[in-house]
């Protein structure tokens, strides 16, 4: 029980508290809220974030480095062991609010994680193109347009809603650390799911594969989009979408309805729903099968042409 003394020593400690609060601009009620912490642990690397994913529900990750040096980074929330992605800002300039969408997203979830489903862990990268976003371009600082530059059907000129644009494929497949390090990021994980975001458009196209069209179709109903079979505007190269694919990973391409709205609401019902859908996905087993030396800034930087079929002890080509 507390004594007469002891209680009025306490109190004379809170109303020097207070005073101190005071005195330096600090209002007590904020400082009630918001209690000092310890500063935020840097962001993990790729490879170490599994390891502490079933520890901690939410965890920072950084996937690499952008052509100018700048972090992408990524967030996971929750713990798998089926893994669905939102990537967001492949391409910048005009297509800036899928940048947008991605962290209201992100937002959402960090404060809702009781809306993942269980045996489901999401990862959001807001913004895969942080050089363009700066820039205000939909190319990254080297020029090369990052839904292009994979390696299934490259080219190295490449079309895009202003035409036929020479180099958008860039040098080789994979040269630009951009799309390296997402490729490691999804393929050295277990991710059974994959949902790109761009706009403009209000529709939802599907990746190769039955699984893509289940993902896309179930995003579309829930966000009242338009579900379309396949891209017809353009001949495409290079793409995200084909390459995971072919690696089992399911992807829908989300086109919002236009350049500067987020389409928020209707994309949270939409993952939503991605997201019980993923939940009923068998995790992946077994390596993807892809050589790591593919994605390595050694093979990015390699002088000389692509010669497809042409390998080396470093790289496939």
């Amino acid at each position: 029980m507390l004594t007469r003394a002891t209680t009025g020593i306490a109190a004379a400690a809170i109303l020097a508290t207070a005073c101190l609060l005071s005195l330096i601009g600090i209002p007590t009620s904020v400082a009630a809220q918001n209690p000092p912490t310890s500063e935020s642990p840097e962001p993990k690397t790729a490879a170490t974030a599994d390891a502490d994913s079933q520890a901690a529900p939410i965890a920072p990750v950084l996937l690499g480095h952008s052509v100018q040096g700048r972090p992408i980074r990524g967030i996971e929330l929750g713990a798998g062991p089926r893994w669905l992605a939102v990537i967001g800002g492949i391409h910048q300039g005009r297509e800036a609010n899928s940048t947008v969408l991605a962290n209201l997203l992100l937002d959402h979830f960090r404060e809702n994680l009781a809306e993942i489903p269980e045996g489901v862990g999401l990862a959001i990268i807001p913004d895969l193109n942080p050089d363009g976003a700066i820039a205000g371009t939909r190319a990254n600082a080297n020029g090369v347009d990052l839904n292009r530059n994979w390696d299934a059907g490259w080219q190295p000129d490449a079309y895009g809603p202003s035409g036929f644009v020479p180099g958008a494929g860039g040098t080789r497949p994979f040269s630009e650390p951009e799309t390296r390090a997402l490729a490691r990021y999804l393929l050295d994980r277990p991710f059974v799911a994959a949902i790109f975001l761009h706009s403009r458009g209000g529709f939802v196209v599907p990746g190769p594969g039955a699984g893509s069209v289940e993902l896309a179709s179930t995003i579309t109903r829930a966000a009242q989009y338009t579900y379309l079979r396949g891209w017809t505007a353009y001949p495409l190269s290079g793409q995200a979408s084909r390459y995971l694919a072919q690696r089992g990973i399911h992807v829908a391409i989300v086109e919002l309805t236009t350049h500067t709205h987020p389409d928020y609401p209707q994309n949270l019902q939409g993952l939503r729903a991605a997201l019980a859908w993923t939940q009923h996905l068998p995790p992946p087993t077994g390596p993807r099968g892809v050589a790591d030396a593919e994605f390595s800034d050694v093979c990015g930087t390699l002088p000389g042409p692509y010669r497809a079929g042409l390998t080396s002890p470093l790289c496939p080509w």
